[in-house]
């Protein structure tokens, strides 16, 4: 058994050079997959985290339709056997005293008082300071901008002065914001005792909500069902506390373009390994042949190929896994860098560092399964007397018909679809090769010279391993492309999509309802048009699979002015309205639609301030409040059956005055009381400075893998000119120079740069086309053309391609004449 290792180790690494580029390219597409899976479980691991410490360990919680209730009336929820700990928090809206900031938008504090810091209902990461001792906790975001410290003391407007005991890292419930423009558009969050803020506020015995822990023995959906039983005909409510964070982030996005990356970099890696093994066994027929002839059988041949492999696939995945660990840390900063929050994370490698071990063993083993299958099939007479034969003759035409079939595969409406349109372009490339060969011919003749035209002939007689790697390349562009277009189209989409449904171009939360009065008195603020009001109450709600997730229901009102319109539909937007008009039904945005699970007549089960309810889905609408995660029920019933009364959201039509005068009246008149007020404007600028920080960071990404491809490249020339060395010598005796023998090698380096770039411009262009048309897709992919991107690519590949090409052709040059006439 050592012997058989140490064979195929020496027949490994026979042609050094070959091996090293081998070796590297399945470091790479380990690096990139390890780092791509690591990146996707840690990114979801830090959301789900936050998510988890803004809960604590909270089991369901009881809030009310006032901004506040008096904690007398859930004494009795309290003591009751089942309840192991409750927490009672008020929540008061001011504004914070600094002596280089007075305005009132960036100095606006909600201040949460609690009965206990200490309480496992509440978890507050640390920095600075003891959480013992009675006094302000800051998030360090709101330490650093107000220049405080340990043992400072900060004084809120009409209030009091309290000194500072603690500072706490991010997290949501005292998410703060990160400069003073950010606080234009949020406010500061802050902590102290529930007494202190009680006593300042003259709210004495007034909480906001209550958070309870059931013991562990106790049946959480009972005990909701109890509560919500004693609290019925009350103005208070219970809700289940359900771990649910996609209003907030669309991870999923994330997720489709972290599996795309290692894809794709596993992809043209196993191409690579192909080329590699494919060569080494023509290279070695003659081997096998005289192998057979002495009683070795074709399962011998498999294991020694086999044994060659997995030494190839044992050795990158040892050196790619530690350097993909050390790249996923590095790009996962990079990521959430772009996130306006500053947050703590910590790298789950263990397990896809166990899944990428796994691919890196056998994906190189899948690249190299045809090799070995031609190896163990080597004819002995044929093999002995150098007939090379023809491996592929006979299946010149099924590829071509199989090529064919899966480019008209591709044009279905589905996502497998792109893969389609991929697997068609290798299988198609040797005739989309020539073909451009053909065209470019008369160029490098005119360019180059007869080293130009000797290159163009080149390329034809390794046909299938240059095509191939051109094919690698045209992958990459592709999706270099389709990556731009994306990052293009999104942001201009998700601008229309805003302020088509915004609501208006001022929107005003205030921690107590609107009354009418308020109502009309803002309406006549100097520059504004009208006013509209909607309400919103979170919900708890079940899919198909019985899995409790929540979100935000907001009211609609069919008649409102289109202004104030906080939806839109693809179709049919008028008889979804009329349908939603009945009692127990709901308009779903896109995302929460596609995580219920279920079909438009179905029905969705809730648990709403009036209690367990089941609702009628009866359309689906696409809308910018959060993220499309949501939904939208009458205002009628929204008021009666849901047990909501109240409004505490205004939505402001600013004409063409524009939003900042009238926000300035707003927080100067009413700024004790509001928790928020954003303009359209503000949230544009939110989404595009999010898409920018991935932009950039994608395009750095897909560079990384146009470079891995420039990798199969020259190890592809490298491959042609070890299997030419008697021919370049031949060529060298007979009068060409050093000089003209690089052009010639530089030229075929090109030719296959040249293809992959065209054809992949053609795919990526073609499936930007695929997506604008796609039903699933809907309108938010417009077809455009990235000319920056295709600009990007073109230089990018050509560029990397010359480099590539630069090796092979020094090693070319160096061959010594004598020494290759007598090669064979």
């Amino acid at each position: 058994m050592r012997n058989l290792w140490q064979v195929s180790w020496r027949n490994l690494t026979r042609n050094k050079k070959r091996f090293f580029f081998t070796l590297i390219s399945i470091i790479s597409g380990i690096i990139f997959t390890t780092s791509m899976l690591i990146n996707d479980r840690t990114t979801q691991h830090t959301f789900e985290y936050y998510a988890n410490i803004y809960t604590g360990n909270a089991d369901l919680w009881v809030l009310g339709q006032d901004h506040t209730f008096t904690s007398d009336e859930v004494k009795s929820l309290a003591e009751r056997a089942e309840i192991a700990d409750a927490l009672y928090v008020l929540d008061k809206q001011t504004f914070v005293e600094l002596e280089d900031r007075q305005d009132p938008a960036v100095t606006s504090v909600r201040i949460s008082g609690v009965s206990s810091p200490q309480s496992e209902l509440l978890v507050l990461p640390l920095i600075d300071g003891d959480l013992d001792r009675e006094g302000l906790i800051l998030p360090e975001n709101a330490a650093r901008l107000w220049n405080k410290k340990v043992g400072d003391t900060v004084t809120f407007r009409d209030m009091g002065t309290i000194e500072v005991t603690a500072i706490v890292s991010y997290n949501q419930l005292l998410a703060s914001p990160d400069s003073w423009e950010a606080a234009k558009d949020r406010h500061f969050r802050v902590m102290m005792p529930l007494r202190t803020l009680q006593e300042w506020t003259g709210l004495e015995n007034e909480v906001s909500y209550v958070r309870f822990q059931a013991v562990p023995q106790a049946d959480k959906d009972e005990l909701v069902s109890a509560f919500q039983q004693e609290l019925r005909g009350s103005p208070l409510f219970v809700q289940p506390v359900v771990i649910d964070d996609k209003q907030n982030n669309d991870v999923e996005g994330l997720t489709y373009i972290f599996y795309l990356v290692a894809i794709l970099a596993l992809f043209i890696s196993g191409f690579i390994v192909f080329n590699m093994i494919f060569a080494s066994v023509t290279e070695r027929r003659k081997e096998f042949s005289i192998m057979k002839s002495l009683g070795y059988t074709n399962m011998h041949i498999y294991r020694l190929v086999l044994t060659e492999v997995l030494l190839l696939s044992f050795t990158g995945t040892l050196i790619g896994v530690p350097i993909g660990i050390w790249f996923a840390d590095l790009f996962q900063q990079m990521l959430l860098s772009i996130f306006r929050d500053t947050v703590d994370y910590t790298l789950q490698w263990q397990g896809p560092v166990m899944l990428s071990i796994l691919v890196g063993i056998c994906f190189p083993v899948v690249a190299a399964l045809v090799p070995m299958y031609i190896a163990g099939k080597t004819p002995i007479l044929q093999a002995m007397r150098n007939q090379q034969g023809n491996l592929h003759s006979g299946h010149r035409h099924l590829r071509w018909i199989l090529g064919l079939i899966m480019l008209f595969g591709g044009f279905i409406d589905h996502m497998a679809a792109y893969l389609l349109i991929l697997v068609a372009a290798v299988l198609l490339f040797p005739y989309l090769f020539n073909v451009i060969k053909k065209g470019l011919l008369p160029v490098y003749g005119l360019l180059m010279g007869y080293p130009g035209t000797m290159a163009c002939g080149n390329v034809s007689r390794h046909l299938n391993r240059n095509s191939n790697t051109a094919a690698m390349l045209a992958s990459s562009v592709s999706v270099v492309i389709f990556m731009g277009a994306a990052l293009q189209t999104i942001p201009n989409e998700m601008e229309r999509e805003i302020r088509q449904t915004y609501g208006g171009d001022i929107q005003a939360r205030s921690e107590r309802p609107w009354t009418t009065e308020e109502i009309s008195r803002i309406a006549s603020l100097e520059g504004v048009r009208q006013v509209g009001a909607y309400r919103e109450a979170m919900v708890t709600w079940e899919n198909i699979d019985r899995e409790k997730r929540n979100f935000n229901v907001l009211s609609f009102h069919p008649e409102a002015d289109p202004k104030f319109q906080k939806f839109k539909a693809e179709a049919d937007l008028e008889e979804q309205l009329e349908k939603a008009k009945e009692p127990g039904t709901i308009l779903l945005g896109k995302r929460a639609f596609d995580e219920w699970g279920g079909k438009v007549g179905e029905s969705l089960t809730v648990n709403t301030p009036n209690g367990r309810d089941q609702w009628k889905v009866v359309g689906v609408v696409e809308t910018s409040h959060y993220n499309g995660y949501t939904g939208f029920v009458h205002e009628s019933f929204f008021s009666e059956g849901m047990n909501w009364p109240h409004i505490y959201h205004l939505m402001i039509d600013a004409g063409n005055n524009g939003g900042e005068a009238i926000r300035e009246q707003l927080w100067q008149q009413y700024g004790d009381r509001l928790s928020k007020v954003s303009t359209v404007d503000q949230a544009v600028a939110s989404s595009q400075k999010a898409l920018s920080g991935m932009n950039e960071l994608m395009k750095a990404l897909l560079i990384l893998v146009i470079a891995l491809s420039s990798i199969g490249i020259s190890n592809t020339l490298l491959m042609n000119m070890m299997e030419r060395i008697a021919e370049i010598g031949t060529i060298r005796a007979t009068g060409f120079t050093g000089s003209q023998v690089r052009r010639m090698v530089i030229g075929e380096g090109l030719l296959v740069g040249i293809s992959g770039i065209a054809i992949g411009m053609i795919l990526g262009i073609m499936i930007i086309y695929l997506n604008s048309v796609s039903v699933s897709v809907g309108n938010e992919f417009q077809f455009i053309i990235p000319w920056d991107s295709l600009a990007f690519s073109a230089l990018a590949g050509l560029a990397l391609s010359t480099i590539a090409s630069w090796l092979p052709a020094s090693f070319a040059t160096r061959i010594n004449i004598q020494q290759a006439l007598k090669h064979e």
